[in-house]
Formats: structure tokens, sequence, C-alpha cells
């Protein structure tokens, strides 16, 4: 499946990457080759020197990808650098499936069931999307694995507690956002399993609905007012004394008026919870999480320490955003839209995904006709009561609200109905999972495994045949074959400069700049990412997820590195050259011994300032002038 899911992937292992372009995926290629150099040299994989120089930069808030990296550099070590990043993306993609089978099998003990939810976990249009380059979610297996073995630790299995908390460990050197997924669905778990709950809704009596209504009602006729007043003249505006209030748009207004509705439903349904404890059983669910988090903790030490140091020293960064500002989540729309990445019909959904102007890799929601109506089926089934049916429904449920963000989105445009979701910015480690439409990943799970439920009792009432049948058309559903990949391909000036014997870095100019926050500069991935492992030499710039303020400072307050960045486009650099003896000084106590100029990207400011400078020209072609700087120069 993962091959053939995938083609043509399998023909160029070698030669190219998943995605239609060099971008976010040429760092993870990065990822792999640092792994191998970090080891060869006997240097801390956490901390380079290869990006950033002369200063270097952290590794702990970075896509760090260190399990498949360590992979690449180990098992499959003396594979070429592409190819073994390409393994392991069909290794991770194969696991996808492999493992929810397993989660299936545990839960229904049907393999047809089983592979169905394989087929629906491995192909989701989550696990596609993000196949164009983030090759850190594509690595979804650890999160059906974690479930097997917390299932058994929460029944009091020590091993299964031990294993699990290898696992969890595991994903905190994989990614971020998954390991938060694994602690909440543990959490749910823990709260789930030692008690029986029952939700019952106790509309209220009559003269007390009728006071709820008469409140909300007469807020919400206000606010209706207010949208109306905006509607009809744009707006208002009042001033007492030195404080003006104003109101110009419907967002605010339409967002309180949601709150109203949904304060005005559980004011008349009065919705009521109810639980049965078994002490037992709980003390048993303590004890497994106990020995699930120790393990963890101890086995992701390493890196937490180095977390606990970044805060400590004041670098560590999180993006500021707010209600309205959030990045979005999932929109409806692409619930029944169709597959954006079908073999046959997915060109025309992305089509209407880019009319709608909908964000196709974090957005896209699309479960499948198939497993919906499975899942349907399980719960209206006898198998409603089924504890298993519940539990999964429950975390479908929560994870989906999760993954619509703070704001629910139809067909590209901001409702301004405020979701649950937009409290998680007051949680400082959820606060920093700022892509919410992420959580889809733990939907397309419980579906999966909702689905395995129907199908096992659909072979039960009817056939094997039909279940089959069944299972054959979500093949078909989640067919997205031909896989888009890119050449990775450096130019032979590159070659020339791995051959060079002068020692010292290498300035690429324009000099590019970014973080996962955007660019501080113009920024290209090919050449200073995928390129870097054939010269293998240090780079001044560069790009990480999460750039430390303390770089960027050192950077501005440099003369030569502010020079360059304000000649590469840095809009916050001031103006005022600087003077070309300071520059060449700057060379020698920067360290940098090679420049490479874009004669096309740089500006006439820029190739004027390198002319300035004490270097000798080696090598060209009909893009790239490659300097060497004269103090090294053999």
């Amino acid at each position: 499946m993962a091959v053939v899911w995938t083609l043509p992937l399998a023909f160029h292992l070698s030669t190219h990457l998943p995605g239609t372009g060099l971008g976010d995926n040429a760092s993870f290629l990065w990822n792999f080759w640092w792994m191998r150099e970090a080891l060869a040299h006997q240097r801390p994989f956490f901390e380079t020197t290869y990006l950033f120089a002369p200063l270097g930069a952290d590794l702990t808030l970075h896509t760090h990808t260190a399990f498949p990296a360590l992979v690449g550099a180990t098992a499959l070590g003396r594979a070429p650098l592409v190819a073994a990043l390409n393994a392991t993306i069909l290794l991770s993609v194969a696991l996808n499936g492999f493992c929810a089978y397993l989660l299936a099998w545990r839960l229904t003990r049907d393999r047809v069931a089983a592979i169905g939810a394989g087929f629906v976990f491995g192909c989701s249009p989550f696990i596609a999307a993000h196949l164009a380059g983030h090759f850190n979610l594509v690595t979804a297996w650890t999160i059906p694995l974690f479930a097997i073995a917390c299932l058994d630790a929460v029944e009091g299995s020590l091993e299964s507690a031990l294993f699990a908390g290898a696992i969890l460990a595991l994903t905190a050197y994989v990614d971020y956002y998954f390991l938060l997924f694994q602690l909440a669905f543990a959490g749910c778990l823990y709260v789930w399993r030692p008690r029986s709950w029952a939700l019952s809704l106790r509309p209220s009596q009559r003269r007390s609905r009728e006071w709820a209504l008469i409140v909300v009602g007469s807020f919400a006729a206000l606010d209706a007012a207010i949208i109306g007043w905006i509607v009809l003249v744009g707006g208002f505006s009042w001033r007492l004394g030195s404080i003006t209030i104003g109101m110009h748009e419907l967002f605010n207004p339409v967002q309180i008026l949601g709150i109203l509705a949904a304060l005005a439903a559980v004011a008349y349904a009065r919705p009521s919870i109810q639980r049965d404890l078994d002490r037992l059983s709980l003390r048993r669910a303590r004890i497994g999480l106990i020995v699930l988090l120790t393990a963890s903790g101890l086995l992701v030490s390493p890196v937490a320490w180095r977390l606990a140091r970044v805060i400590m020293n004041g670098e560590y960064v999180s993006q500021q955003y707010f209600w309205r500002s959030s990045p979005p989540g999932i929109d409806l729309a692409t619930l029944v839209l169709g597959n954006p990445f079908h073999a046959w019909w997915g060109e025309w959904v992305q089509g209407a995904y880019a009319r709608l102007g909908i964000d196709l890799v974090e957005s896209t929601g699309w479960l499948g006709v198939i497993p919906l109506a499975l899942a349907v089926y399980a719960f209206r089934s006898p198998l409603r009561a089924h504890p298993h049916v519940r539990f999964w429904t429950i975390v479908f449920a929560l994870f989906f609200v999760w993954a619509l963000g703070s704001h629910l989105l139809v067909a590209g445009r901001n409702t301004a109905l405020l979701l649950p979701a937009a409290l998680r910015q007051f949680v400082p480690v959820l606060s920093n999972a700022r892509m919410p439409g992420r959580a889809m990943v733990m939907a397309y799970l419980a579906i999966a495994m909702l689905a395995a439920f129907g199908l096992a009792e659909l072979r039960r009432q009817h056939s094997r045949v039909v279940a089959g049948g069944a299972v054959a058309l979500i093949a078909f559903e989640f067919w997205t074959a031909p896989c888009p990949v890119a050449a990775v391909a450096c130019p032979s000036i590159y070659e020339t400069l791995r051959a060079r014997p002068e020692q010292g870095a290498l300035a690429e100019l324009p000099l590019g700049i970014g973080d996962g926050f955007g660019n501080v500069t113009r920024f290209d991935n090919r050449a200073m990412l995928a390129c870097q492992p054939v010269h293998g030499r240090p780079l001044v710039g560069g790009f990480m997820a999460r750039l430390s303020p303390r770089v960027l400072a050192a950077y501005r307050a440099d003369p030569l590195l502010s020079e360059w960045m304000r000649l590469s486009g840095a809009g916050e650099i001031s103006a005022v050259p600087t003077p070309p003896p300071l520059l060449a000084d700057r060379l020698h106590a920067d360290r940098i011994a090679f420049i490479l100029l874009d004669q096309r990207a740089a500006s006439e400011s820029l190739r004027q300032s390198v002319d300035s400078l004490p270097v000798t020209r080696i090598a060209a072609d009909d893009r790239r002038v490659l300097y060497v700087v004269d103090e090294y120069a053999r």
C-alpha cells in the first residue's frame, strides 16, 4: 500500500523528495545530514555550528525529527542521503496503516475490519497533505501504537505501561504536536476507563426557562440591534471624556451572539453527567499512568533538560496570537467537497479549495463517505452501548472540535462563531501547538476505529463479501497516487566549493534567514539546505523552526551581517551603509572563507558591497559567482 500510494516515489528514491518543490522537505533532508555529521564527528545533535555561523544554533525547538534521522544515520547509514530519507517516509506510511490495523484488531478481533481501519488512517488526507513536505507529521504510527499500549496500561499491565512510556518518549523525538495529542488521549482514557458515564438532558422548569430566555434574549436583542446598526450606517463611536467607545465591524457582535446562543441552549437543556466510579479500576489506571509518565520522563530527559536550559536562558520562542489572529482550523466545507488528493478528482477539488481560499494542508477535514457511514452504522447498531464505541466517539468529538480552531470556518470564511479551542492560547503547553487543524490526525484515528466496529458488525449481520466490498470502496476513496515529487539537484558550482582546501564558513548572498514564523529575508531552501550536504561547510544564515532571538540580535549587532541583512531585504535594519574597511575586518572575525553571490536575486547595492571586499572570484555559472576571501586563498 505504501509503495503504490506514493508512486512514483519508489522509482526516484535517490534523486527526488515528496513535494511539489524544495521547501520544508529540504529542512528534513538537512536533519538527516546533520545527524550523520554529528555521529561521525562525535558532536551533539541538538547543537549545530553549521547554521547561523559563526554563532551556531540550538535545535531543541527545531523540527528536528531526531528519531527518523537517527534511523537514517545508522540502519540506513550506507544509503545515499535522499534514499535514506525516502526509505523512512515509505516505512512511516506503511507503519501508519499497519499500527492502525493492530489497534483495530485489538478492539474488534476482526481482520477485515482492521484492514479497513488501516486504510482509513494510513491513507487519510491528513497524511497525504503533509506528505508534501511536513515529514514529521507523516510519522503518525506512534499514535495508534501508543493507544494499544495505553489501553492495556490503564487495565493494570505494567509491561504495557512501560511500552507506552517508551512510545511517548519516542514521539518526543519525532513531533511536538503528536506528543501533546498522545498525552491528551491518555488523559481521556484515564478519565473514561475507571468510570461509567451517562449524559442526560434535564430541561429547565417553565418558570426558570422563561427567565433564562428573557435574560439571554434581552442581550441578544441588543446585540442584534448593534449588528443592524453596523450594517445600515457602518457602525458608531461614542466619546466619554478621554475614552472613545466604538464598533464598526460585525466580527465581535456576531461572536457575542454565538456565545449568547450557546448559553441559551445550555440554560434550556441543562445537560447533566452521571458517573459511577470503580475504585479498583481507578487504582489500576492511576498506577499505569504513573508508570507510563515516569518511563517516558526518564527517556525524554535529555531533550527536556535542554528545553529547561532554553527557557532559563530566555531563548524560548513562541508565536503570540489572539482569538481572531490565531491560525485557521478545519474548514467545514472540506467535509463535503471530496478528497483533494484523489487520483481522479483531486485536481478539481483542489481548484475549489483555491477559489474559496481554503488552506489545502492545514484546513482539510474530509473524512470519506464510506468510513463516515460505517461509523454512523456502528453507533446506531447494537454496538452503540459498547464502551469502546462510546469512547472513540468521544475521542472523535473532542479532537474534531479542537481541529476546528478558535472560530468556525465555512467555505474559506470566518463565521466569527467562537469555539472551545480558543481557550488553548491560555494554556502554556497547548498554546505552542498553534496549528489546530493538526488535531485531525486523532479524529482520523477515531473515525477509523468506529469504521472498524461498523465493518465488524456489517460482517456479522451480512457477510464477509459485503464487508470486503466496503473495504475496497474505502481503498478507492483514499487512493491518492501519483504523489508529486521534486528533484534534489544542486548546481555544479557547489562541487567546486567542496573541492576547495580552504576552511571557513560560506555566505550565500542574498543572505537567507528564516524560521517557522516567517522569513526575515528571502530564503532559498534548495541552495541553503539541500546543497549544504554537498559542500559540507558552515552557513551564514539559515532556517530554523524556532530561531532564538539571541541569534537575530547578534546578527543585527554585527556590522557585516547586518549590512548583508539590510541589502537582502531585512526592513528593520538601519539604512546607514557600513564602511568597507570595517566589513573586511568582520570577514576575518566571523571566519567567513567563501561568498556565493546569486546575481539574479542580488540587488545592485549588494553586488557593489561584495565587490568592495577583499575577495577573489574562483568560479561562476550562468547565475552564481563564487568568491574566496583573500585571507584564506591558497
